[in-house]
């Protein structure tokens, strides 16, 4: 454990700026195709269905287990982040991923609870320090440049229990195939996929798919998810699952800073420009995020 921390840390920061990306990539496609979030998690997930494929022959295993063994927490990864990944589509679809990646810090937060229900661990003082700090931070955010719509709101707590339940689900399925080392990450993250691709195949011949600069514009979000779930696998083969939250969390202040980039060189369409005292409050919730998931571990 203690020799893959480094490089668990830096695959789960590069999960971090990956998703960063990716959310940019959305807002860009939704604006410029006018299309619903629906139609993006179909193409782009035969996409990374495909890529999937590709990789699996490259990486196929010798010595990989019975499908008994890893079916079941193979399945409840592909459809507990199916259903998030939805989620998270509809919610970029109003709301600036300036403002919705920093919130999904919460997660570790979820994690928490659903260790304490599920596996009956109680929780230290300082992690409930760690849900009050979460709980100031997610109110901080929501506050700058307007509000978030209450079904935002909503919709965004129902991704976060499905992203969490997907996380543990991949934190067994990644144990189930530890005899495929050193690649076990990687391919737990092309079957995950590939399952995800087959799932989304049969929708993928609606009317709206013949038009070619859907495909075009969905490739980089294709692109930049996968390289994040890639690596994220591989952080939580190393570190674990919490602990790879924790190094997400980073995601939020990245996004900020990416999201005052884009609108400084014009591209409004994707994220807003906002005032200076506005960036700083958001930059300020994104390091309050941060250091709620840092006061989780620190107990």
């Amino acid at each position: 454990m203690t020799a893959g921390i480094l490089p668990g840390i830096g695959f789960g920061l590069g999960t971090a700026l990956c998703q960063s990306v990716f959310y940019l990539f959305t807002r860009r496609f939704v604006g410029r195709t006018g299309k619903t979030p629906m139609l993006l998690l179909i193409v782009s997930h035969v996409l990374m269905g495909v890529a999937s494929a590709a990789l699996l022959l490259v990486l196929w295993p010798r010595h990989l287990p019975p499908l008994d063994v890893y079916i079941v927490p193979l399945a409840c990864a592909a459809l507990a982040y199916l259903a998030a990944q939805l989620g998270l589509f509809s919610v970029l679809r109003d709301v600036e991923s300036s403002r919705v990646a920093p919130l999904l810090g919460g997660k570790i937060i979820v994690l928490a609870v659903l260790t304490m229900l599920i596996l009956h661990q109680e929780l230290h003082p300082v992690q409930w320090l760690a849900v009050g700090v979460s709980a100031g931070a997610t109110w901080m955010l929501n506050e700058t440049g307007g509000r978030i719509p209450l079904r935002s709101l909503a919709i965004l707590a129902l991704t976060i229990l499905g992203y969490c339940l997907s996380d543990m689900s991949i934190g067994v399925l990644v144990k189930r195939l530890a005899g495929c080392e050193p690649s076990a990450p990687l391919v737990g993250a092309a079957l995950t996929y590939l399952l995800c691709g087959a799932l989304t195949l049969p929708f993928a011949f609606r009317p709206e798919t013949h038009d070619r600069r859907v495909w075009i514009l969905a490739i980089p979000c294709a692109a930049s998810w996968f390289t994040a779930m890639c690596l994220l696998y591989a952080c939580f083969g190393l570190i674990g699952v919490v602990f790879g939250n924790i190094v997400q969390a980073s995601r939020g202040m990245l996004s900020v800073v990416l999201g005052w980039a884009v609108a400084r060189i014009g591209q409004t369409q994707i994220e807003a420009h906002v005032p200076r005292p506005i960036f700083w409050r958001r930059i300020a919730g994104a390091a309050l995020m941060l250091l709620a998931v840092t006061l989780y571990l620190w107990h």
